[in-house]
């Protein structure tokens, strides 16, 4: 039974989706999504992903910001290619949860991603995965390994075990950024302690101290720093102590 709606659909994409369904968790399983209910398309600063909105017909929450990425036309479209996709993105996730990788945080890192991806659509014969928008800053924080090309979990390294830094993210403070893939470099696997930069839209509603409810899967707290351009070696050495003697 194809999952897919209209009179010409993927048989790969709908294996792919069928497979995830297997999931016991619900916000990992993957759908079909009608292209009628996808609007507000527009480019992004990376080739073939897109901003758009989805509003979901069952659903009567507000409009959804999502990322469009697109995978392939009628053509491209071939179980290899599905599967190759699969592969990168790690889908359907749950059948990843038990790597035998030492890498003990990755099944954990890798559902908190996953769970943006929502699924598939199709327009004009081009076929695209749909994702929640925050899925957008992954490309930066994360990016591709350049050893297997899987989309990482991490910012410095892949379940494979190549380590790589990523480059395309900034906290628009270079002191800071020098701080911050300091700790990265001195990591010897992918188990050590780092730190990284993560944008404040990614970090979920509720999942902050401060009195509210926490997100199922993290709760983070949020300590002020004083830093400027000119803040001194010492006080990173400070934060750098105190940060490293709570973290895992």
């Amino acid at each position: 039974m194809s999952l897919a709606s209209g009179a010409v659909n993927n048989p790969a994409i709908d294996n792919l989706v069928e497979s995830s369904l297997e999931s016991e968790k619900k916000d990992l399983r993957l759908k079909w999504i009608p292209y009628e209910e996808v609007t507000n398309i527009e480019p992004t600063q990376i080739d073939n992903v897109y901003y758009a909105i989805y509003r979901d017909a069952d659903d009567d929450d507000d409009d959804v910001k999502i990322t469009l990425v697109f995978i392939g036309n009628n053509k491209e479209c071939t179980p290899t290619l599905v599967n190759e996709i699969a592969r990168i993105y790690s889908l359907p996730t749950h059948k990843h949860n038990n790597m035998t990788s030492q890498y003990r945080r990755y099944s954990k890192w890798l559902e908190s991603r996953n769970r943006l991806i929502k699924g598939f659509t199709k327009c004009k014969g081009n076929y695209y995965m749909v994702a929640d928008r925050k899925f957008y800053y992954c490309y930066s924080r994360y990016g591709f390994c350049s050893a297997c090309g899987i989309f990482r979990c991490s910012p410095v390294w892949c379940i494979c075990g190549q380590k790589e830094l990523s480059n395309e993210w900034t906290s628009n403070n270079k002191q800071l950024d020098e701080f911050i893939k300091k700790s990265q470099l001195q990591t010897n696997s992918p188990n050590h302690a780092y730190l990284e930069w993560i944008p404040f839209d990614c970090i979920p509603y509720r999942s902050y101290a401060g009195g509210l409810p926490t997100h199922p899967l993290v709760s983070v707290k949020l300590i002020p720093l004083e830093i400027t351009d000119s803040t001194h070696d010492l006080y990173y050495a400070e934060v750098n102590y105190l940060l490293m003697r709570n973290v895992y």
